[in-house]
């Protein structure tokens, strides 16, 4: 999957909690994450997958795209995913991924489950979660584990706590750098944003930590609280006066072939092949995202 169709924002909702789940469709998210795993008590999980596949249907329904946070623990990843209406669900988050044969082996049990549930092979993404040391150690093989693999996202506090420091710039930019130079070599989007996703008050603090998400090359951000989501909406789309830029240097390109030159000068800046990729790039996720 290329990282151009991806949506930018994915809103948890404890998949406990129809209340919380029938007021996530009006919040502006890409996708609503229905979570079994941080959100849901222990004791709560197998009344959590009970409820999964009417609230899947629910959502699907009023047209919103829907994943689902797996558990990390072989016994409730399994009964899980087993709970999964495949034909509802668009992408699977798998906590706490640490390598790539086990990425691997999860989806090909997807794949037998969309077989036995009658679904388009392939249909359903993974996007693993970068949660450890380990897991950042071994990200290369994680991201080409499958081609289900459609994005790596940043759990930064459960990642910062290993480390022992707080989830903040400073102890998460270097490894948002890494992700990017994995995810981008193979393919894919990284999610997330070097800062706290508990943060749902200072948004001005949380505008800078996308803002600086989005200039290193991430493509969109996880979101615990609506006022999160509205921020990322507007942090990871381009303003009109980037589109209008974008639009102009393809012009400016396709003329310059039919002249036959391969460089050229817009608003006194070179134009090469590399500006126009990234003009490209920018109306494509524009226009994926509308």
């Amino acid at each position: 999957m290329n990282n151009e169709n991806l949506p930018v924002s994915y809103l948890f909702v404890p998949a406990d909690q129809p209340k919380y789940i029938d007021k996530a469709v009006s919040k502006g998210a890409g996708v609503v994450i229905l979570d079994l795993e941080d959100s849901v008590p222990a004791a709560n999980k197998p009344a959590a997958r009970e409820l999964l596949k009417s609230q899947l249907s629910k959502l699907s329904d009023k047209g919103q795209t829907v994943a689902v946070r797996v558990n990390a623990e072989l016994i409730n990843l399994y009964e899980d995913i087993l709970a999964i209406d495949l034909s509802k669900v668009s992408y699977i988050l798998l906590p706490k991924a640490e390598e790539g044969a086990v990425v691997q082996w999860i989806c090909e049990f997807i794949e037998t489950l969309e077989q036995h549930q009658g679904c388009q092979l392939g249909k359903v993404k993974l996007i693993p979660m970068v949660e450890s040391c380990l897991g950042l150690n071994n990200l290369r093989q994680i991201s080409k584990a499958s081609e289900r693999v459609c994005a790596i996202a940043l759990g930064s506090e459960d990642f910062a706590n290993e480390l022992g420091v707080q989830p903040t710039r400073e102890s998460l930019q270097g490894i948002c750098q890494q992700m990017i130079l994995a995810t981008t070599e193979a393919k894919i989007a990284a999610l997330g944003f070097p800062g706290s996703i508990a943060n749902i008050n200072d948004i001005t603090k949380l505008n800078s930590d996308l803002t600086l998400a989005k200039s290193m090359g991430f493509a969109g951000a996880l979101c615990i609280h609506p006022k999160q989501v509205d921020e990322a909406n507007k942090v990871f789309s381009y303003s009109e006066e980037q589109l209008i830029w974008a639009s102009q240097v393809l012009e400016a390109m396709e003329k310059a072939e039919q002249e036959g030159l391969g460089v050229i000068k817009l608003n006194g800046k070179m134009i090469d092949v590399p500006v126009v990729s990234l003009a490209r790039k920018i109306l494509n996720r524009t226009n994926n995202a509308n």
